[in-house]
C-alpha cells in the first residue's frame, strides 16, 4: 500500500496508574493489574512480581512493525521503561503524532481514557487516539472522545487503513466517534493459518527490548514475546482469550515459527522467549517440530509457555525440557467437578498432579490458576481447593478471584443473574471482587481468602527449603536487589529526562495540562 504522506504514529504502552503494574498484555487483552492485598505480606508479593515482570502488548508489537514500513514510528513503552505520566506526556507532545496508538485494559480503563488520551488531547487536539485491547469493544458506551477509534480484534487487519486516512465506514473491525455518536462497523476475520505466516516479524529495535523480562520463569534477560498460535477451541465461560480470538485454534507454521526464534536470538541478542499463545501444545506434532528444529539449529534460548494440563505427556515434557523449556502455566482453576462443569470442560486432579510433578521432576518450572468464586463455588470447594493448590506444590500459584470480564460468557450470566455488585472498571484486574455469586461469597471474603492463599503459598517454610534446594532463592535474592537499583534509576532518570525536555519548545497546551 502507497501512502502519499508519510504519518507520525506514536505507539504507546502508558505507564502505570499506581505503584502495581499492569500486565496489559495477560487476561486476554483485558489486561492484569497485580494486587495481592493490602497488608505488609501481600503488598511484598505484590511489589515482587511487579517488579520482576516486564514484557510489551503484543498488538502494540505489530502494530509498530506493520506501521514503520510506510509510517515514522516512534513507540514509547512508559510501563516498561519507568516513566510517568508527566514525563510520557512531554514526550508525546515533541513527537507530535498524527495518530496514538494504544492499549485500553479493564481494570485501568478510566485511567487510560481520561488521563493518559485525555492530556494527549489537550496538547494535540487534531490527533486521533486509536486503542487496541479487548475491553472497549465490549464496552461501547465508553467509545467517547478523547477516544477516536477502537480496532477490534487483530491489529494486522486494518491500521494501515487508518493511517492512510480511508472512509472509515468502510473498514472493518473499528467502532469510532462520529458527530458524537459511536458507530461500530462489521467485524473483521481473523487471519488464518497462511495470512499468519506472512505477518511480519516483529521489529524490536523500535522498542526498549533490552528491558524486558520475565523472572522467576525465564532467568535468562532479554525475553522476547512471540505469538506462535491464536484462539482456543475450549471455550471456558471466564477467558477473554476465547471471545477475542475466536474458538478456532489458527497456527503458525513450525518452520515460520523457528524462523522467528532464530531472528530473535542471532540479531537482537534475546535469551528467552515468553509465548503468548492461550494454547501452545495443542498439537504436540507441531510443538515437537518447534522443539526439534530448536535444537537442530542450536537456538540457545530458555522458554516459557500455557496450556491444559492434558495436553503435555512425560514424552513433551522432555522434549521441551531438551529444547530450553523452563516453565510451564496451566489453569487448574477448582478442583471441583460440578464447579468446573459449569464454566469449562474438567481435568481429573491426577492428570493435573501426574502432569505437574513430572515437570517440575524434570526441571521445569510449573504455575498454577486458580479462580475462586466461580458459578457453583462454596466456600467449602474454595477452601479445598487452596489446600490442593499447597498440597500440589508447583513452583508457583496464582489465586485470581472470578471476574465478569466483559464479553465473556460469565460476563453476560453474571449480568442476567444480577451477581454485579458494582461496574468498577478500577477493579477488573483479577485481584478484586465485583461479583457476589451467593449470600456466603461476599466480595471482602473472596478478597481475603485470595490474599491468604498467595501468603499462606509462598511464605511456607517448605517452599523456601524447595527453592534453596533448587539453588533459586540466592538468584531471586540477586535479582531482586538488581531490580531494586533498576527502580533508583528510573527515577532519578525521569526527573533528568523531564529537566532536559523543559529546555525544549513544547505545546502550549500541553505545559498548561502539565501544570
Amino acid at each position: 500500500m502507497a501512502f502519499e504522506k508519510a504519518m507520525n504514529i506514536l505507539v504507546l504502552n502508558p505507564p502505570a496508574l499506581d505503584n502495581n503494574y499492569i500486565n496489559r498484555d495477560q487476561m486476554g487483552g483485558m489486561g492484569q493489574h497485580i494486587n495481592f492485598g493490602k497488608d505488609f505480606f501481600a503488598k511484598l508479593l505484590s511489589d515482587f512480581k511487579s517488579h520482576f515482570i516486564r514484557i510489551p502488548v503484543t498488538q502494540l508489537v505489530y502494530a509498530a512493525t506493520i506501521a514503520s514500513e510506510e509510517h515514522n514510528v516512534k513507540v514509547i513503552d512508559a510501563i516498561n521503561e519507568g516513566k510517568n505520566v508527566e514525563l510520557t506526556l512531554r514526550e508525546i507532545s515533541l513527537f507530535s503524532p498524527d495518530f496514538v496508538v494504544m492499549p485500553v485494559s479493564s481494570s485501568g480503563l478510566n485511567f487510560e481514557k481520561n488521563v493518559i488520551a485525555g492530556g494527549i488531547k489537550l496538547m494535540l487536539p487534531d490527533c486521533k487516539i486509536i486503542t487496541v485491547g479487548d475491553t472497549l469493544p465490549y464496552l461501547p458506551q465508553h467509545i467517547t472522545q478523547p477516544i477516536d477509534i477502537c480496532i477490534s480484534g487483530e491489529v494486522e487487519n486494518c491500521l494501515l487503513d487508518i493511517c492512510a486516512n480511508k472512509d472509515l465506514k468502510e473498514i472493518k473491525g473499528i467502532s469510532y466517534v462520529k458527530d458524537g455518536k459511536t458507530v461500530t462497523n462489521v467485524s473483521a476475520p481473523f487471519l488464518q493459518a497462511l495470512e499468519l505466516d506472512k505477518v511480519p516479524f516483529p521489529k524490536w529495535e523500535l522498542f526498549p527490548y533490552t528491558k524486558y523480562k520475565y523472572y522467576p520463569l525465564i532467568l535468562k534477560a532479554p525475553v522476547a514475546t512471540l505469538l506462535s498460535t491464536r484462539g482456543c477451541p475450549y471455550g471456558c465461560h471466564y477467558c477473554s482469550y476465547t471471545e477475542n480470538q475466536g474458538l478456532k485454534w489458527r497456527t503458525r507454521s513450525a518452520e515460520n515459527v523457528v524462523e522467528e526464534l532464530a531472528l530473535d536470538y542471532e540479531k537482537y541478542g534475546f535469551k528467552g522467549v515468553f509465548f503468548r499463545d492461550p494454547l501452545f501444545t495443542l498439537d504436540k506434532k507441531r510443538t515437537s517440530d518447534i522443539c526439534n528444529g530448536l535444537i537442530e539449529r542450536g537456538i540457545d534460548l530458555s522458554f516459557a509457555l500455557e496450556t491444559r494440563p492434558e495436553l503435555l505427556s512425560e514424552e513433551l515434557i522432555d522434549k521441551l525440557k531438551q529444547a530450553g523449556c523452563t516453565a510451564i502455566n496451566m489453569g487448574v482453576e477448582d478442583i471441583n467437578v460440578e464447579v468446573l462443569r459449569q464454566v469449562r470442560i474438567p481435568v481429573k486432579t491426577e492428570i493435573i498432579e501426574k502432569t505437574v510433578n513430572y515437570a517440575e521432576k524434570a526441571g521445569i518450572r510449573t504455575t498454577c490458576f486458580f479462580i475462586l468464586g466461580l458459578p457453583g463455588s462454596t466456600r467449602e470447594t474454595i477452601q479445598k481447593t487452596i489446600d490442593f493448590s499447597i498440597n500440589l506444590n508447583p513452583s508457583h500459584a496464582e489465586y485470581k478471584i472470578a471476574t465478569p470480564y466483559p464479553g465473556t460468557k460469565l460476563y453476560k450470566q453474571a449480568k442476567e443473574k444480577k451477581w454485579i455488585i458494582e461496574e468498577n472498571y478500577d477493579k477488573l484486574g483479577g485481584y478484586s471482587s465485583v461479583m457476589q455469586i451467593n449470600d456466603k461469597l461476599s466480595p471482602e471474603y473472596l478478597e481475603e481468602q485470595s490474599s491468604n492463599a498467595f501468603k499462606r503459598f509462598y511464605y511456607r517454610p517448605s517452599y523456601l527449603f524447595k527453592e534453596l534446594r533448587r539453588g533459586k532463592l540466592l538468584s531471586k535474592a540477586s535479582l531482586l536487589l538488581k531490580t531494586g537499583v533498576e527502580i533508583i534509576r528510573e527515577k532519578n532518570s525521569n526527573q533528568i529526562a523531564l529537566q532536559e525536555q523543559t529546555t525544549h519548545k513544547s505545546p502550549k497546551s500541553s505545559l498548561q495540562f502539565l501544570k
